[in-house]
């Protein structure tokens, strides 16, 4: 009888941590939405104001490390066009999102990285930090912590895979 009542403790702390958790990445969101910065931090990456190495540069997209890695390598692909996020798009941007994703799929083999060990996403509004549409290229996923895990999570309301996101704009009207 008691180890029933301690799995549904168990059980409950943990429905209430990943509550906390969720409730912070709102609050977080909300947050960073209402800074005062006047201009996009990814902007001023790509145009120079901010020193950032690229590890990738073409004439639509840049490719850099995100200063907040998830795992072993976590890097974002930013198109050098402002678009604010994927909800900003057009089902005539899917070329945008396909450009992107091939790019970083470049990049990522010349690491010697395979796809199945990668994760290629984006963030959905709220749940955004910079409003700049970026791709997240992130590996290896099994070295992502739990909370890496829950705010990179695959086919929630708050990040979707490039796949997901296509399929979003496609339905798009």
């Amino acid at each position: 009888m008691t180890i029933v009542k301690n799995k549904k403790r168990c059980r409950k702390l943990i429905y209430i941590g990943l509550l906390a958790v969720a409730v912070f990445l709102v609050f977080w969101a909300y947050l960073s939405s209402q800074s005062a910065m006047a201009t996009c931090i990814f902007c001023d990456i790509i145009s120079g104001k901010s020193p950032t190495k690229f590890e990738v540069e073409t004439d639509d997209y840049v490719i850099f490390k995100d200063i907040k890695p998830a795992s072993d390598h976590h890097y974002l692909a930013v198109p050098k066009r402002h678009t604010e996020s994927v909800v900003a798009l057009t089902k005539n941007d899917i070329e945008v999102v396909n450009t992107l994703e091939s790019g970083m799929r470049k990049f990522l083999a010349t690491k010697g990285i395979e796809s199945n060990e990668t994760l290629l996403g984006f963030h959905m509004p709220p749940f955004i930090t910079v409003k700049h549409l970026h791709l997240h290229g992130i590996a290896p996923r099994s070295n992502m912590s739990f909370l890496m895990r829950f705010i990179f999570k695959p086919h929630s309301a708050w990040f979707k895979l490039v796949d997901e996101a296509k399929e979003y704009l496609q339905n798009k009207s």
